[in-house]
């Protein structure tokens, strides 16, 4: 599980670039627009420049999380923290959302970093 969760994390930043990029057209009315001041006032835009936008941030989740797994073996329990700091209020605000997905994932990233901890302790000599 511990090199699981980074990757399933940087498919959701994958899937974030792929709907934001194919099936919405807002991206390419803000691309003819001009990106500078494209969507102030345009709810629909806002939103959808903002999902775009949190792809890069699962992202860098995702891809420093792996990075922190190959040099320690470890999985940071932070990744977890960071899932469920944007995945519970985003369940609050838009039930209608992937927000029950990041609650999983920051789940299993506590439950995989608390395993791996446990499992350091039990391995060094007294």
């Amino acid at each position: 599980m511990t090199r699981l969760i980074p990757r399933l994390v940087i498919g959701l930043a994958a899937v974030h670039f792929a709907v934001a990029l194919i099936a919405w057209s807002t991206f390419g009315d803000v691309a003819r627009d001009g990106f500078w001041n494209a969507s102030p006032g345009e709810p629909q835009r806002e939103s959808e420049m903002w999902f775009f936008l949190a792809g890069f941030g699962f992202l860098a989740l995702g891809t420093l999380s792996r990075r922190v797994v190959r040099d320690t073996g470890r999985l940071p329990a932070q990744l977890g923290w960071y899932l469920l700091a944007i995945g519970v209020p985003l369940q609050i605000l838009c039930p209608l959302s992937g927000a029950p997905g990041l609650i999983v994932l920051g789940v299993l990233a506590l439950i995989a970093a608390r395993r791996d901890s446990a499992g350091e302790g039990r391995q060094r000599p007294l």
